[in-house]
């Protein structure tokens, strides 16, 4: 019996009309490619590596283009990959190639120099990661897509590798102390973190960090964030997290306090902070109403959290309150690139 050849020989041309179809095809990291405008992050990135004053006429291998290994970030946080992952990925996937503007045989970063970029943004104080996503952020308030009518606050879990600690490295650790042995420029000390914290919250233990953010409510756009241990309680950072654009402020019962009231009515902002009950002083029918109201807007901010998850933003295998920052940093940059394609429709 006879079947259909599903060969066409392995010709070069081929081999060109099946990139050109899988660049054509608008679906997974390739939905950002064309909706961003990748260029008018090159002046930020050049001065967060510190290539604007680099003098290169002195030799040394030239680094890869710093809007490529952005771009490579951006793929590894869409994707909740590992450096090593993200390598054998792009080398792999035609997809990858066609977002990076690579073809094939062209020389892919390896696993090091992905870590190394990544180190390098951060350099210094430079907060780049920070920087990038406010350029971004900056673009979206441009356009009128952060409408600020109105901003809801929230807080996700973010794990990381669980420490095989004694009872009293623990105790130093929780005093802010780091325990004999674990210093940072030794080999046992480089897998410690002394930063994450452990938190429970619905019979479900954590450890590691929480990405504080405030959501725009009409358009589900990150505006802000803040990067804290797991056992940080939500309404520590409140305050943080506000601005003069606000006008009104959406949240659960965990931010509902005395504190937070007077912080909302100092600045002047609209107060939609749920209401929660207490022994002997149960919710009045009033309140329920109230509640539910809030709660259909309020519940926005589960679903940016949920993309983020998807996305794999809810695990990062790096070490320290620094790397984390930069991970929930790049996390977020990253769902609002993808939320914006979405919209841009």
């Amino acid at each position: 019996m006879n079947f259909r050849k599903h060969t066409k020989g392995g010709n070069l041309f081929s081999a060109i009309e099946h990139q050109q179809k899988v660049a054509s095809k608008e679906v997974g990291i390739l939905k950002l490619k064309n909706v961003i405008n990748w260029e008018s992050f090159r002046p930020v990135l050049e001065k967060v590596t510190g290539y604007d004053v680099k003098d290169w006429s002195k030799g040394g291998n030239l680094p890869f283009d710093p809007l490529l290994m952005f771009k490579i970030l951006i793929l590894q946080h869409y994707h909740g990959l590992s450096d090593e992952a993200t390598e054998e990925q792009i080398t792999d996937r035609l997809s990858f190639q066609s977002f990076l503007d690579l073809q094939l045989g062209d020389d892919v970063p390896d696993a090091r120099t992905i870590w190394d970029f990544k180190e390098l943004i951060e350099k210094n104080g430079r907060n780049g990661s920070d920087q990038l996503f406010e350029h971004f952020r900056d673009m979206l308030d441009n356009k009128g897509l952060i409408a600020k009518e109105g901003s809801i606050i929230d807080a996700s879990f973010v794990d990381v590798p669980k420490q095989r600690n004694s009872r009293a490295e623990n105790k130093q650790i929780k005093e802010g102390k780091r325990p004999e042995g674990f210093e940072k420029n030794t080999t046992k000390g480089c897998q410690k973190d002394c930063d994450a914290r452990w938190a429970k919250k619905n019979n479900e233990t954590h450890y590691g960090y929480k990405n504080h953010a405030k959501v725009d409510a009409k358009s589900k756009l990150i505006d802000s964030y803040k990067t804290t241990g797991a056992s940080t309680h939500d309404s520590q950072v409140f305050e943080q997290l506000l601005d003069e654009k606000d006008n009104a402020i959406l949240a659960d019962s965990a931010y509902l306090s005395e504190q937070n009231d007077q912080v909302l009515l100092d600045k002047d902002l609209e107060n939609f902070v749920m209401l929660k009950a207490y022994r002997n002083n149960p919710l009045s029918e009033q309140d329920l109403i109230y509640n539910k109201k809030v709660s259909r807007i309020r519940v926005r901010v589960e679903h940016v959290f949920g993309r983020m998850k998807a996305m794999g933003a809810d695990f990062c295998h790096r070490i320290g309150l620094a790397r984390n920052s930069q991970h929930n940093a790049l996390s977020n940059l990253t769902y609002n690139m993808d939320r914006y394609a979405f919209l841009s429709k």
